[in-house]
């Protein structure tokens, strides 16, 4: 409750919301509905659905969301990538008009950095206060991604922005420790509030699946964006040294969208591998259905010092299958990966030990998959969204206790 004893109002400003299929859109539509469940008053400012369409009727329930139109971005270099991002900021301040009265908190959730300007913007304007939100740590995600050049104006802007808006906030929040190590070490000593993706309890199963057989094929499902960062190229390396080798017992399956998609595929078919399936997108209810159903998981990033600051959102998905997580990631998302025996690390830049690790895992399926259930049961344990829902809860509450609104 805000101050005055009234529901805490709090307004979210997000370019990818529902029924965009991202991890951030995920993110913030989930946690908008869980803390109307617990008794807040949430609004959001979103971008209009860019990425991804599977044609699902926008239902916000409670929730009240405004969409800003957005310049498209179309690959077509730098800039045509920043005016994207701007037409979501100034689309945010002028739709701010729409949500009356005072909000207790403003949450604006970065990538990109312009969303934090939004979200100070419409703080003065609402007299408000500003809880920013960092997902990933820009403009160095835009990097790894090949959209702007580390040694460019934009990035060294940029940069300055990132050193304004984490002292301008009034908190900070972001998804795993070494963010919020690094944002604590150029943001003067300021400690963001770690805020896990994590994955709603509604989603989670209370067991694991049974496989009483040896799977043969044995299926490694990769579900989610197929870009830069994700460096899917390896697992089609991986899948070409099985190959080469006459291995039949190992298929790997490769579920979603995005920029390296037709590369995959056309690599696939050039190669002539019959041990890679290619889909598209689906919901992630149907998503957390396939992680159910399959016999692994597998997920990596590129290895770069940026991404070994963040947890990929899908690895607590991964979890609540309760199955073998193949996995190539540094960081925290390793920590927690490694704490279930039944799980396999490789090298992020090594197809050959993939290669290995999926064979070591056939050979082994039995004993790794009774182990590998502790995945459900350490994200039920720590990583439910509606127990981060009840963090920021508190977090707010706070923010608005001592704002004297």
């Amino acid at each position: 409750m805000s101050s005055a004893g009234k529901p805490l109002r709090i307004l979210f400003v997000t370019q990818f919301y529902y029924p965009d299929v991202t991890a951030c859109a995920f993110r913030m539509h989930e946690t908008a509905q869980l803390l109307t469940k617990l008794g807040c008053e949430v609004e959001v400012i979103a971008g209009e659905p860019h990425k991804g369409d599977l044609g699902q009727l926008i239902d916000d329930g409670p929730v009240k969301v405004s969409r800003v139109k957005l310049i498209k971005y179309e690959r077509k270099g730098k800039w045509n990538y920043i005016a994207h991002y701007l037409s979501f900021m100034f689309g945010a301040i002028k739709a701010s008009k729409r949500h009356r009265g005072n909000f207790d908190v403003i949450w604006a959730s970065s990538p990109p950095l312009f969303t934090g300007i939004a979200g100070w913007v419409i703080t003065k304007l609402k007299r408000s206060r500003l809880c920013l939100d960092i997902r990933d740590i820009w403009p160095e995600s835009a990097v790894v991604a090949g959209q702007i050049s580390s040694s460019g104006f934009l990035f060294k802007a940029a940069k300055v922005v990132e050193w304004l808006l984490y002292r301008l906030a009034d908190r900070l929040t972001c998804v795993a420790k070494p963010m919020a190590d690094y944002i604590e070490n150029i943001s003067g000593g300021r400690r963001p509030e770690i805020v896990y993706n994590a994955i709603p309890g509604s989603m989670v199963a209370g067991q694991a699946l049974t496989i009483d057989h040896k799977p043969d094929p044995m299926r490694i499902l990769y579900i989610g964006n197929m870009g830069y960062c994700q460096n899917l190229s390896l697992v089609i390396e991986a899948a070409a040294l099985l190959a080469g080798e006459g291995n039949r017992q190992i298929k790997f399956v490769l579920v979603g969208n995005g920029i390296e998609k037709t590369m995959l595929e056309e690599a696939v078919k050039s190669q002539k591998l019959d041990n890679v399936e290619i889909h598209g997108i689906v919901s992630k209810e149907r998503a957390i259905e396939m992680i159910r159903e399959t016999h692994a998981l597998m997920l990596h990033l590129k290895d770069d010092g940026t991404m070994d600051k963040t947890i990929p959102s899908k690895v607590f998905d991964y979890m609540a299958g309760g199955r073998p997580i193949l996995y190539g990631l540094k960081g925290e998302a390793c920590d927690i990966l490694a704490s279930v025996s039944g799980n396999l690390y490789y090298d992020p830049a090594n197809p050959a030990q993939l290669a290995n690790q999926a064979k070591y895992l056939y050979a082994n399926y039995s004993q790794m998959a009774a182990t590998a259930t502790a995945n459900l049961h350490l994200v039920k344990e720590k990583f439910l969204r509606d127990r981060m829902a009840e963090r920021l809860k508190e977090l707010f509450s706070s923010m608005s206790s001592t704002s004297g609104s």
